[in-house]
């Protein structure tokens, strides 16, 4: 089920990932010959809109766009103008680099409704307790979730409305002893009751903390879901939707940067790269696909914003890859690149299917070995 609805969000996907490219090929005056859902051979004639036919093809997954002059050699005599190598660079750009659009604004869109409907994350510069390990001190000492600290005590030495950082180094510089520990009553995103509650939590030595807690066995919230009135709720969740996107495509392309250099110097693949089926894999240990509606909205907004930056890297074969061409035209010429593009664009494509199914062979044998 969950590689079912994986394959579900990856190919609506692309069909909108063709629909910027179909939408912007019409805007500039290039004839699409053809919009295909799934990939051929055809198995179905959906009828002629617009001057495209629209086609159901037997591989259920994704789908294309054919548009007039897409692959033709440019001078040739019998190009149309509606031909896409007839057009201007700024046009032919634009269509190339519409897919990659749509699929950013469409990350931007499913974070939007994400944070618009759960609230706006906040970070917190106070001391909330955002759990408490069972049979820990803290547990022990009844010290609650979902309360900040007000102060902590040991003797004649307090700290007054600490921040986090505070907290922990007060905590762990009395390690071995019994800590009085004042906080609020229970918290809310908009704020905390006044109420003060006092609890004495004993602070393990280090010997007698557990791999993986602390010394009194709480972790902190970092941020909170901010809530404002109705009226202001879509354009703040939108706002930071795109931050969300513009964030992840930054480190996604870090990430990239660094993978490319280890592949480089150590002439492996890096760990951390991964393909559909460890997607799917990492997406159900955590449980995006049975955590509801807005989970698989933000995987798919994640996803989607991943598309983007993906198609437009500078790669052979890829959208990005075709952009450059078209960057060089000026300096090189129009007809001479075309000498060398379809080469080297198929190169590319053999390329990167060549590294997908090494890493989804990789992906594989993590999976089944647990390694």
């Amino acid at each position: 089920m969950s590689a079912l609805i994986f394959i579900i969000i990856l190919s609506f996907l692309v069909v909108i990932h063709e629909l910027g490219h179909y939408l912007v090929a019409k805007w500039c005056g290039v004839k699409v010959e053809e919009f295909g859902l799934g990939y051929p051979p055809r198995a179905l004639k959906l009828g002629t809109w617009w001057g495209t036919l629209f086609s159901l093809n037997w591989i259920p997954f994704g789908g294309f766009v054919k548009m007039e002059g897409e692959d033709a050699v440019p001078g040739e005599t019998t190009l149309s103008q509606k031909s896409l190598q007839v057009k201007s660079a700024p046009q032919r750009l634009a269509v190339i680099l519409a897919g990659a659009a749509v699929n950013f604004m469409f990350g931007v869109l499913a974070f939007a409704v994400v944070f618009s409907t759960m609230g706006i994350p906040t970070p917190l510069k106070t001391a909330r307790i955002g759990l408490v390990q069972p049979e820990s001190p803290a547990a022990t000492a009844g010290l609650p979730a979902n309360v900040e600290l007000v102060a902590l005590t040991v003797g004649d030495e307090t700290v007054s409305q600490p921040s986090v950082e505070s907290a922990i180094q007060f905590i762990n510089s009395h390690r071995g002893q019994n800590i009085h520990i004042a906080t609020t009553g229970s918290c809310t995103a908009q704020g905390c009751q006044e109420l003060v509650q006092n609890y004495t939590v004993y602070a393990r030595t280090p010997e007698q903390t557990p791999a993986g807690q602390g010394a009194i066995g709480i972790a902190f919230e970092s941020v909170t879901l901010q809530f404002y009135p109705w009226y202001e709720m879509p354009l703040r969740g939108t706002w930071y939707g795109l931050q969300q996107a513009v964030e992840l495509g930054g480190d996604m392309l870090m990430a990239l940067r660094q993978a490319v250099v280890e592949g480089f110097t150590r002439g492996q693949l890096p760990k951390e790269l991964s393909g559909p089926v460890g997607i799917v894999h990492q997406a159900q240990v955590n449980n995006v696909f049975s955590q509801g509606w807005l989970a698989m909205l933000y995987f798919a907004g994640m996803l989607s914003v991943n598309l983007a930056i993906m198609n437009v890297l500078p790669i052979p074969a890829l959208d990005g890859g075709r952009a450059v061409f078209i960057l060089l035209e000026p300096v090189i010429g129009k007809k001479r690149l075309a000498n060398w593009e379809a080469q080297i664009h198929y190169g590319g494509f053999i390329v990167l299917i060549g590294l997908i199914l090494a890493v989804t062979a990789r992906d594989v044998v993590r999976i089944v070995y647990g390694s």
